[in-house]
């Protein structure tokens, strides 16, 4: 895929991805507005990510049988209208129904989307270009709220801009052309198991940083409030962190295309570790800020080493479920992560957060350190 390509379809992932977080805190706010109770909001708005996982076992097969560009252009094509069935009715039930479809429309964009430009990049160049393509999705985890702030989040407004937004992502799409034909999912079978087994380090990062990304974005402002610290500071760890992230991701992508990617993956896991050791203790001071960015690098690299160490393993058909079981993983942690972390909180205090992710962290990094990759070969069938 030539270069252009690669930045059009990159660019029409960062709208699709966009969208989605942005329709996130709009079904919050608006079934909130509709009267419903913090249960029932909470409930409906983890729909989504309940229909991500129903469609993950099935991702595979619908790229084998309709190709990559064609399958997100499906997924494309039904958020558009599940965002105008948004807008066009206020039924609660239905609304339901449309966060499943809408969950299942984003995990199809999502895997299919990781799996074109993993299997578009060249391998010498494999480590700063998915480097620079998740600092493009870490910014759109902040555009779709953005975007939010401009369009309001009352009456139907909202829900067309987001069609509005998911149609421009259709037209980039098609603009940077079919991709590179795989080999049909019957033709080289491979199941998660043998795929996780092949993998599973990286795996295993993935699927803390997903625990630790959403503790993040959920617990660690409580924490900051628990602990004393000012609703804007509080609101600032975050910020930190994901700044950081972000930045973990090119570093990361860049270090990975020259220097030992297993090297880069124990030193960043140790940081995850010690890090959190050290935020109640410095939260009163400046030394907080740097220690937050350094712990949110370590995250981005993390993450971005999983998705860069998969994207050099698997090729053809084995690629596709390699991504799409990622995801899950990620998504798993973070649905698994802020009650698990909750309940450390609540038995032992607000610095049950840190202490609590430090201890999953350590527990990540042994399982991580003693894990010898295995050849593909090996669990390939004949």
């Amino acid at each position: 895929m030539k270069r252009y390509r690669i930045l059009v379809t990159v660019a029409a992932a960062f709208l699709s991805a966009g969208s989605f977080w942005m329709f996130l805190p709009l079904i919050a706010v608006s079934l909130r507005a509709q009267g419903l109770s913090d249960l029932w909001v909470g409930l409906i708005s983890g729909l989504p990510w309940v229909g991500l996982l129903a469609v993950s076992a099935f991702i595979p097969r619908i790229v084998g049988r309709l190709g990559l560009q064609r399958t997100i252009l499906a997924g494309l094509f039904v958020s558009a209208l599940v965002f105008v069935g948004f807008a066009g009715m206020r039924s609660v039930v239905l609304w339901g129904v449309l966060c499943f479809i809408q969950g299942v429309t984003f995990g199809v964009r999502w895997a299919a989307t990781d799996t074109w430009i993993n299997g578009a990049v060249p391998d010498h160049a494999r480590g700063r270009l998915i480097g620079l393509y998740e600092l493009v999705a870490s910014a759109s985890l902040a555009a779709g709220p953005a975007l939010l702030a401009v369009t309001g989040s009352t009456g139907s407004k909202p829900f067309l801009a987001a069609a509005g937004v998911v149609a421009v992502a259709a037209v980039f799409l098609v603009l940077g052309g079919r991709e590179r034909q795989i080999p049909h999912p019957q033709s080289q079978r491979i199941s998660w198991r043998d795929i996780w087994k092949l993998e599973h380090a990286a795996f295993i990062s993935i699927g803390l940083v997903g625990v630790i990304e959403a503790c993040n974005l959920s617990l660690l402002p409580l924490f900051g409030l628990s602990v004393g610290a000012g609703l804007h500071k509080a609101a600032f760890l975050v910020v930190a962190v994901q700044i950081g992230g972000a930045a973990g991701a090119v570093i990361c992508g860049v270090l990975a295309d020259h220097v030992n990617r297993r090297a880069i993956q124990l030193t960043a896991g140790l940081t995850v570790v010690l890090l959190p050791l050290a935020i109640p203790a410095t939260l009163a001071g400046w030394s907080i800020w740097p220690i937050l960015l350094g712990w949110g690098l370590a995250q981005g690299s993390l993450f971005t080493l999983g998705m860069i160490l998969l994207g050099a393993r698997f090729q053809g058909a084995s690629l596709a479920p390699a991504i799409a079981l990622a995801m899950v993983v990620y998504t798993l942690g973070g649905m698994i992560g802020p009650p698990l972390l909750g309940v450390a909180m609540t038995s032992i205090g607000p610095d049950g957060l840190p202490l609590g992710l430090a201890f999953l962290a350590c527990c990540a990094l042994v399982i991580i350190s003693l894990a010898v990759p295995k050849p593909v070969s090996q669990l390939m069938p004949t």
